[in-house]
């Protein structure tokens, strides 16, 4: 039981709980949690993003963007104001540094100065957050820290608090996607390690593991590699969703929401059966756009892609020198087409699987559709990794 101390400091200075929104080029997401050990699921809910508002992670309508939050939040019945939302993959700027051994507070200034070499633009132009990997006390004189940076200029910054000041929520934290879902995905990837125990831990695999996130989001995707609780490469990757959707839009000449259909209703990443062939036979529409023939439209992204990423593990191989893969999950809503975690798997030589975000969180059955939620799973894995932080004692 609480001692009466720790219940007046309480009453005196109240936790702060947040909701995680995401603002995506396709839509807008938010997830509410209620703290606890694990945090349980309070609401959520999606809205499409209408064309024209947001064009290549940038906002070009705020006014427009200020209505659909407040709509999206109506619908979700979400009365908190406090926020958790990230800026997006394009916007962002993630790097592992090393600097020596140093107190805490020497830090600041430190990581200002080296941040310089590895940021594109003026620093006095940007924010700048670190996360320092080492305890200084563990490190021997002489010997380095490895810190992980964040960056993202200042004017997209003061642009995304402004948006969400004008909706009426208050912005407690900008975070950066990758973050988000080791957050989120960190059931999934703690595997047969997962416990209350390991679940309420600093560590996102256990042991040596080393865990890989593949994000596929709308308009760009990341790749990231985690051991225990230390980020050991962040990468964007240039293919995405709509990529495979302008390849099917290129092959079939239809416009880009008619494609996204065919995309989700006929495109698999994997060579068709027979089986499939045939069960497509009997409708003239299913036969315009049979597996096969999608397939082949989305093969050449598929391959770009799969490079991609074998680049990503191979530089990281190259930087390390050993890059033995526990597991590796994908996520975001590019991860939705059929058959491509075994796609990614086949081409890469191991087990690739398809991440599940609620295993971090409790989830009421007799409030939420279980089986909706393992379908929207890929596409809830950034806001509801953004609900964590929010629910993570922020003060």
């Amino acid at each position: 039981m609480a001692s009466l101390r720790e219940r007046m400091s309480r009453l005196l200075s109240p936790k702060i709980e947040a909701v995680g929104l995401e603002v995506g080029t396709s839509a807008l997401k938010v997830v509410e949690l209620r703290a606890g050990n694990p945090p349980t699921l309070g609401a959520l809910a999606v809205r499409p993003m209408p064309p024209g508002i947001i064009t290549e992670d940038e906002v070009t309508d705020p006014s427009a963007l200020v209505d659909e939050i407040r709509a999206l939040f109506h619908d979700a019945g979400i009365q908190r104001r406090y926020t958790v939302t990230a800026v997006s993959n394009r916007q962002a700027i993630t790097r592992n540094i090393h600097v020596p051994r140093m107190t805490i507070a020497e830090l600041d200034e430190a990581i200002r100065w080296e941040a310089e070499r590895y940021i594109p633009f003026p620093i006095d132009e940007v924010v700048l957050d670190y996360f320092v990997l080492d305890n200084p006390e563990d490190v021997e004189e002489g010997g380095q820290l490895e810190v992980v940076i964040a960056a993202s200029r200042l004017d997209e910054v003061s642009q995304q608090v402004e948006y969400l000041k004008a909706a009426g929520l208050e912005p407690h934290v900008i975070d950066v996607r990758p973050f988000a879902l080791l957050r989120s995905l960190k059931g999934s990837l703690l595997g047969e390690h997962l416990t209350k125990t390991t679940l309420a831990s600093q560590n996102f695999t256990e042991g040596n593991e080393v865990g890989v996130v593949l994000e596929i989001a709308a308009s760009s995707s990341t790749v990231t590699l985690v051991r225990g609780q230390r980020v050991l490469m962040n990468r964007n990757i240039n293919v995405s969703g709509d990529d495979f959707t302008a390849a099917i839009q290129r092959a079939f000449g239809l416009d880009f929401d008619s494609a996204e259909e065919v995309k989700m209703e006929y495109g698999t990443a994997t060579v068709p059966t027979e089986d499939e062939e045939d069960l497509l036979n009997f409708d003239a529409k299913r036969e315009q756009f049979s597996p096969s023939r999608v397939y082949d439209a989305l093969r050449p992204v598929l391959v770009e892609l799969t490079t991609e990423i074998r680049r990503s593990l191979e530089f990281f191989r190259v930087q390390s020198g050993d890059a033995l893969i526990s597991r590796m999950l994908v996520t975001g809503g590019g991860a939705k087409l059929r058959g491509l975690p075994e796609a990614i798997g086949d081409s890469l030589g191991f087990k690739v699987e398809l991440g599940d975000p609620w295993l971090s969180v409790q989830v009421d059955e007799n409030r939420f559709d279980t089986q909706y939620l393992s379908r929207i799973g890929p596409e809830f894995a950034v806001p509801l990794g953004l609900a964590l932080r929010g629910v993570a004692g922020l003060d």
